[in-house]
């Protein structure tokens, strides 16, 4: 599998819409990744609608799943530095 890009998330909104760009890349269903992580359905599905906020501890299992893994970078500013 081709490796995906760097997104940065900034919300629980485009936290969800990458897993779930992730969890469809690799042709699994909610239910599939739920039973692979321990996560139920349901859960996987609010998570990926941006609506619950999960622990940290079940984002790394999902990203672990999904072959992904979470890392912290500078913020980049539109501002030019002073």
């Amino acid at each position: 599998m081709p490796t995906s890009p760097s997104s940065p998330i900034r919300s629980l909104r485009q936290a969800g819409a990458v897993l779930r760009a992730r969890r469809t890349a690799r042709k699994l269903s909610q239910k599939q990744l739920g039973e692979m992580t321990g996560t139920a359905q349901s859960t996987i599905s609010d998570i990926e609608n941006g609506v619950v906020s999960a622990s940290l501890d079940v984002y790394l299992r999902l990203l672990e799943a999904l072959g992904a893994e979470l890392s912290a970078t500078n913020r980049v500013t539109d501002r030019e530095p002073s």
